[in-house]
């Protein structure tokens, strides 16, 4: 999932941007970011092996996407250092 929702996070994160400048960015973020957060109490409420499978397979396409939208917002952190942030971003 990480080659695909990663850039998928970073293409949506663009025409959000497109639409409503860094606010749109930053809806994005906290868009995914919430529906993590319902995957983890769907998670933690599953009664079968194949659902928390399932659950946790989309779970993890939204934190990829999450990370997308993260090294979108990146340049706008500390512009004279984004390289910088960048690293400290990529290395979690």
């Amino acid at each position: 999932s990480a080659v695909f929702a990663r850039g998928l996070g970073g293409y949506i994160s663009d025409r959000a941007y497109d639409l409503f400048s860094l606010q749109g960015r930053l809806y994005v973020q906290m868009i995914c970011m919430i529906i993590q957060g319902v995957l983890t109490l769907i998670f933690a409420r599953c009664d079968t092996l194949s659902w928390s499978i399932v659950i946790m397979v989309i779970f993890s396409i939204f934190v990829q996407m999450s990370m997308g939208t993260c090294f979108g917002i990146v340049p706008y952190v500390d512009s004279p250092n984004t390289g910088s942030i960048a690293g400290v971003v990529g290395a979690g």
